[in-house]
């Protein structure tokens, strides 16, 4: 194998082995949820037909009701966020857009983030267990790439020439 070839092959290690799995694991539940909800799944965690309370997302009467400020359906937001983490991990790790990684690290950190703080912000704080580890796993995704950017920083400072 030519020199050019392993070094472009080089940048994947197990970090980065792992950011692709845990952004693949976020994408997959964010792609099933939104399929499901579009083949009649309950969007939101809605209650089912009859059943007291206020809506998902908080505000009852006169309230705040995050739900209503969506600009699209749910279901097609959870496609999109499935969609937008497997776009952004590609273009991470794919040699053509190597100068491009810094920005792209940090639009999937923003990306992840604000996933995140939307979870809450829709769900109201209820418990869902298939939320609450998607949302670990979004976390983990975050302080991973942190550590990757700091990594990639810092061989990129000791490659520099003097």
């Amino acid at each position: 194998m030519s020199q050019a070839t392993s070094r472009r092959f080089s940048a994947i290690g197990t970090l980065q082995i792992v950011i692709i799995v845990l952004a693949v694991i976020t994408a997959l539940v964010h792609l099933q949820r939104g399929i499901g909800f579009l083949g009649g799944g309950p969007p939101g965690g809605a209650r089912p037909a009859g059943q007291a309370g206020p809506p998902p997302g908080g505000g009852g009467q006169g309230g705040f009701n995050i739900m209503a400020m969506l600009p699209i359906p749910l279901p097609y937001l959870f496609l999109l966020n499935g969609i937008g983490y497997l776009v952004l991990v590609t273009a991470l790790y794919l040699p053509q857009l190597r100068q491009y990684q810094p920005i792209v690290r940090w639009l999937l950190i923003i990306f992840a983030a604000v996933t995140l703080i939307m979870y809450f912000a829709i769900s109201g704080f209820r418990f869902n267990p298939i939320g609450l580890l998607t949302k670990a796993v979004e976390v983990a995704l975050i302080i991973l790439l942190l550590i990757d950017g700091r990594r990639s920083s810092q061989s990129a400072a000791g490659m520099a020439p003097a």
